[in-house]
């Protein structure tokens, strides 16, 4: 009887300890979080792009016209199976004027933007549409006879 109430304790405190360690916080870092001291070498008016680019390093995004780059990093915390919770975002926008010198460095954090919603465009590719004998018999009577020949 001592046994089994030895194996029911084992059993019950194996699946506590499994369960305890599912429900670990894991929290991760993505992106990249540029250094204050590195900011600092980061002179408005007199910094070119590339004094920005050597100080800081590679930007995450630049804009679509290059008048402003952009570092954007953020800390997620997950906990077993909710969903991840974002402690932390930061986003450091560099613009530059006509003249590629820095006119000014903003620092943005999750509460400073708006979710942004993405367009979900979605290009089918080619021959999706078509049946099988479609794509098999499509191309008969579009062959050039020079193709024939080897001209």
């Amino acid at each position: 009887m001592q046994g089994r109430s030895k194996r029911a304790i084992a059993v019950v405190f194996l699946a506590s300890a499994l369960l305890v360690s599912g429900c670990a916080q894991d929290i991760r870092k993505t992106g990249y979080f540029p250094l204050e001291q590195d900011l600092a070498q980061i002179q408005v008016g007199t910094s070119s792009k590339e004094d920005v680019i050597g100080a800081i390093g590679s930007p995450s995004v630049t804009s679509g016209s290059g008048n402003a780059i952009y570092y954007v990093g953020q800390r997620t915390q997950y906990i077993g199976p909710l969903p991840p919770q974002l402690l932390e975002r930061q986003v450091i926008a560099v613009y530059f004027d006509s003249r590629d010198r820095v006119s000014s460095v903003e620092t943005l954090s999750a509460e400073d933007g708006a979710d942004v919603v993405l367009a979900q465009k979605i290009t089918e590719p080619a021959g999706e549409g078509l049946s099988f004998f479609r794509q098999l018999f499509g191309n008969i009577g579009n062959v050039d006879a020079g193709q024939l020949v080897g001209n």
